[in-house]
């Protein structure tokens, strides 16, 4: 189940607790969820620049019901190889799994993301396209994998958290 947490009055988000390796540390994947506001082509399609992630405080569910407070410093999400690892990602209707050559066909991507990432103040934002939006869903939310670093400790701002995300890389953005 997801569970919702207002943050910065920027945009509510929805996270999903997903973790391969639940303690010790180790690569991990995400899916962190934000909302849709597109317009429409001449064709039908769905254009837009929307806002895929944050820097700071993400707070995740634990299947027991505890939270986790994982930290995304500005120097890890705008790292430039975790930005360029957007362009060309395949936009699905859900999250079915990370996509790969094997399971594209199954997942049917019905977009793509056309750009790197981009900085937009503590934001990252990217050019996408949808080709075919037949759901009623209206946010989108990445599929990543990274690093976790369950180094605990406070942000600049004051805020604690229990790990760092560390070399985040993109591999899908589902729409839920």
């Amino acid at each position: 189940m997801l569970s919702r947490f207002a943050r910065q009055n920027i945009y509510n988000i929805k996270i999903k607790w997903y973790n391969k390796t639940e303690q010790g540390g180790g690569d991990v994947q995400r899916f962190d969820t934000v909302q849709i506001s597109a317009t429409k082509t001449d064709e039908g399609f769905v254009r837009d620049s929307p806002i895929i992630g944050r820097t700071g405080i993400l707070v995740y569910q634990r299947a027991d019901g505890s939270l986790y407070r994982e930290y995304r410093p500005p120097e890890e999400a705008f790292k430039a190889d975790s930005l360029a690892s957007l362009m060309g990602k395949p936009i699905t209707i859900g999250h079915k799994a990370m996509v790969t050559a094997d399971n594209a066909a199954q997942v049917k991507p019905v977009g793509t993301v056309l750009s790197a990432g981009r900085q937009d103040g503590n934001n990252i934002v990217a050019d996408v396209v949808i080709y075919n939006l037949d759901t009623d869903a209206r946010e989108l939310s990445c599929g990543y994998t990274l690093r976790l670093d369950e180094t605990p400790g406070t942000t600049p701002e004051g805020e604690h958290y229990d790990a760092i995300q560390r070399d985040i890389a993109y591999n899908h953005l589902a729409i839920v």
